[in-house]
């Protein structure tokens, strides 16, 4: 799936001036909604957004990425995320009703973004729920992430003795999800993430990317869905 195709195949590319009002809206709405939060918003150079341009860096979605919508959407949502920030496990629920209210306008891209240095444990989530997508399918990777996602936002943080038996209440099997674990079958693809967030702009979690025609808008902070329906409608009605 290649996607920077969406809307220039429907109804040619979107204007350099949409995209500026879209991001202006973006951008305003993270800072005001990270000041009102206590986030903290700037990378380690001290920006307060992230470019424009390295955005553009972001990876082409193809069939090792896990989209939750309708992959023909006319606009991707690429999220690099962190499942122990606790911004991230704000967002999470945000973008599932996105994609859902937009009907089959929006999709949502999951990709890896664990700071390590923050949340020690993050690595080894982000690879669970990938064994668990290796496993048990797309749909299953999705129900197991929310649950991560869910339970970490409650209780402070992911409890790791608990992943195998969230999988397995998805249909994995148990032997199965720690062979993988053990193997660390997918290191090198939630390293991979990292790398790409990084290049594409991303300076702390969550960090996401709006993909409209050939248009890469970055977004940074955890946006309140009222930001989120504005800046789409921006763009579908362009």
């Amino acid at each position: 799936m290649n996607m920077f195709k969406k809307i220039g195949d429907k109804k040619g590319n979107i204007s350099v001036a949409v995209a500026i009002i879209v991001a202006g809206l973006i951008i305003a709405g993270a800072v005001m909604f990270t000041n009102k939060s206590n986030a903290p918003t700037a990378g380690p150079n001290g920006q307060n957004a992230p470019a424009a341009d390295a955005a553009s860096n972001v990876r082409p979605v193809d069939d090792s990425d896990w989209v939750y919508g309708n992959p023909d959407a006319e606009i991707t949502i690429v999220e690099y995320s962190d499942t122990e920030c606790p911004f991230c496990s704000r967002l999470h629920p945000t973008l599932k009703e996105v994609v859902d209210e937009f009907e089959g306008k929006v999709n949502w891209v999951y990709r890896h973004f664990p700071l390590v240095q923050l949340h020690p444990i993050a690595p080894t989530v982000a690879h669970a729920t990938e064994c668990v997508g290796e496993l048990g399918g797309n749909d299953n990777f999705w129900n197991f992430t929310n649950r991560v996602y869910a339970e970490a936002g409650a209780n402070g943080g992911t409890d790791l003795s608990k992943l195998v038996e969230y999988a397995a209440e998805y249909g994995v099997d148990a032997e199965a999800y720690n062979q993988c674990m053990e193997e660390s079958r997918h290191q090198a693809k939630v390293e991979g993430d990292f790398r790409n967030a990084v290049e594409s702009g991303g300076t702390g979690t969550p960090y996401s990317i709006i993909i409209s025609g050939e248009q890469a808008i970055p977004v940074e902070g955890a946006l309140p869905i009222d930001r989120w329906r504005t800046a789409i409608n921006a763009l579908i009605q362009e």
